[in-house]
């Protein structure tokens, strides 16, 4: 039983969420010989892609929770509770605060033998009070799983864990976006961007600051000056846009960047693009550097959180320090006065990706989890 605070995101669905798509990915991938899979959707929000029925092979259901406390939060743990039971359920796997406190009620009170929660990012948005709560649960987690060892590494040092309590899986990527040739006449076209003029992009979402918005904006200002056609893409939305949109105009940046919005065709995008970046100044494991290095470009990332786990320096990209635009504009700089070099790290990314970073890889590596933690259940007995 899959328990998640919002809800699964199949891959045809482009709203936001890495961790929502990756689930769906690893539950719906599951080799039906050896598991059955349900996932519960604890989000509040109704709009849901499936509430309760069959999302392709996976099975869900929608028990929305506003709060964990009173009538409410006890309506939806009986019915956890219930629904564990009808489905004899071997093993409680949470995602997020709400989904960790009532994954253990379930697995405590039914008596199931294994709980496992997870860490996705390095908990910027996790409130004091989970923590807590958590270092009094932990005792009862067999395992803890974490996107990278980065976020392993916080996970132990915060939350007072094992070393070996904590497992680290990669997140895996769908790879056949990355296939299919694009048509890149028509992209440039719609923005009135000529074929050849350097084009340099990142993808990520406006509602936090630590996006580092500001310092991709700062670094363009300085790339201009030494490389005046380049021109910039910035994919994504939320409530810091409009913020970001008059830095842009203040900084004369009006004719070099272009706000895209929400896109469904981020792979296409990210095809065009001759150097992809990531500017945060906080972030556990950016799915977009995989998508980045699955199509071939290079990267130039801030060295936070799991990204010098995927982006090898001067070898599939650079890695740079956060909050440093003239540091982010001099590696930018360099790839696009050296398209061959930037071509040879494109093609090194790649690789890296269908070596370590598809989902086949991720499901392995959970199915062996999830086998090793019943067997030795079996041998305690």
């Amino acid at each position: 039983m899959y328990l998640i605070d919002t809800c699964v995101i199949p891959p045809d669905d482009f709203r936001e969420g890495g961790a929502e798509r990756q689930l769906y990915q690893l539950a719906s991938s599951l080799n039906p010989e050896g598991f059955r899979p349900i996932v519960v959707q604890l989000s509040s929000n109704s709009s849901l892609p499936v509430t309760t029925g069959n999302l392709g092979t996976l099975e869900l259901f929608h028990f929305p929770t506003r709060r964990l406390y009173g009538l409410d939060g006890l309506r939806q743990l009986s019915r956890l509770l219930s629904l564990a039971k009808n489905k004899r359920v071997d093993i409680v796997h949470t995602f997020f605060e709400k989904s960790e406190v009532m994954g253990w009620l379930t697995a405590r009170l039914s008596k199931i033998p294994i709980w496992i929660t997870s860490r996705r990012d390095l908990g910027f948005k996790r409130k004091k009070i989970y923590d807590r709560i958590f270092r009094l649960t932990a005792k009862d987690c067999k395992k803890c799983v974490a996107n990278c060892y980065a976020v392993k590494d916080q996970v132990v040092q915060q939350n007072n864990l094992a070393s070996e309590k904590v497992e680290v899986i990669y997140n895996g990527l769908d790879l056949s976006g990355y296939q299919e040739p694009f048509d890149d006449k028509s992209f440039r076209r719609k923005l009135v961007i000529e074929n050849g003029t350097p084009l340099v992009g990142m993808i990520a979402n406006f509602n936090f600051e630590i996006k580092g918005h500001v310092y991709f904006l700062g670094a363009a200002k300085k790339i201009l000056e030494k490389v005046p056609n380049v021109k910039f893409v910035l994919v994504g939305d939320g409530p810091l846009r409009p913020r970001y949109e008059e830095v842009a105009q203040e900084l004369n940046l009006n004719n070099n960047v272009y706000f895209l919005g929400k896109r469904a065709d981020v792979p296409t995008i990210i095809s065009n693009l001759d150097v992809s970046v990531l500017s945060s100044t906080n972030e556990g494991f950016s799915n977009v550097i995989l998508e980045s290095m699955a199509a071939g470009k290079p990267v130039v990332a801030t060295n936070v959180g799991g990204s010098k786990e995927m982006v090898a320096d001067g070898v599939t990209g650079y890695l740079i320090p956060p909050a440093d635009p003239s540091a982010m504009a001099m590696a930018i700089i360099n790839l696009l006065n050296n398209p061959d070099e930037a071509k040879v790290m494109g093609a090194a990314g790649n690789k890296i990706v269908k070596e370590k970073f598809t989902i086949e890889a991720m499901v392995k590596s959970y199915e062996r989890l999830y086998k090793s933690l019943v067997a030795k259940c079996n041998d305690n007995r």
